[in-house]
């Protein structure tokens, strides 16, 4: 049995069952260095935190770090990392940013109410800024706001047809939905699941 090339150098060749034996077992061992080198690179270059870093981080008034990188370094990435803070208006970009902040929420047994809007909307425009009130009101409840023309993959997930369509979450579950601009019945979901 032959390889069409031989990993060293690349080139056409034939081989040897003995051979073949022997760059088999010198990929394996070479996969092993990568794995050791790698374990010792990320062991050797993180510390062990000292009361000096402890006294450094207290005195420290820039508290924009996740894991140690700075919040602006890391991006929209650091919005799914973050726990949804309720009172706010979130308004994820892509299904993996809601995803992200559904899950926190479940994590943290918060409702989720999800607006499905589009900017051609004028009842999606009328309700906007009870939404928002709401959203100031309600501290324990994260709002997130989705455009269905930027963001179609969730409006298809969570099978939206309708504008505007309210999605009521709680523990990572769709418990209700509400389609259309109804002021009092958005505030009587809510405190429902609430």
């Amino acid at each position: 049995m032959s390889f069409p090339f031989n990993i060293h150098n690349r080139t056409p060749t034939t081989t040897t069952s003995s051979s073949m034996f022997y760059t088999v077992r010198s990929i394996h061992f070479q996969g092993f260095l990568v794995v050791m080198f790698l374990a010792l690179a990320v062991s050797s270059c993180t510390p062990p935190p000292t009361a000096a870093c402890a006294a450094k981080n207290a005195n420290n008034n820039n508290n924009n770090n996740i894991f140690g990188i700075p919040e602006a370094k890391l991006g929209k990435a650091a919005a799914a990392l973050q726990v949804p803070r309720g009172g706010a208006l979130h308004e994820p970009e892509t299904l993996a940013d809601v995803e992200a902040l559904v899950m926190n929420a479940a994590a943290q047994n918060q409702l989720v109410v999800i607006d499905f809007t589009a900017s051609w909307c004028g009842p999606c425009k009328a309700i906007a800024p009870l939404y928002k009130e709401l959203s100031d009101e309600f501290d324990d409840v994260v709002f997130l706001k989705v455009d269905v023309d930027e963001n179609p993959e969730t409006a298809g997930k969570y099978s939206v047809s309708a504008m505007p369509t309210f999605v009521f979450i709680k523990g990572g579950v769709v418990e209700d939905r509400l389609m259309g601009a109804n002021p009092a019945k958005l505030r009587e979901l809510i405190e429902e699941h609430m």
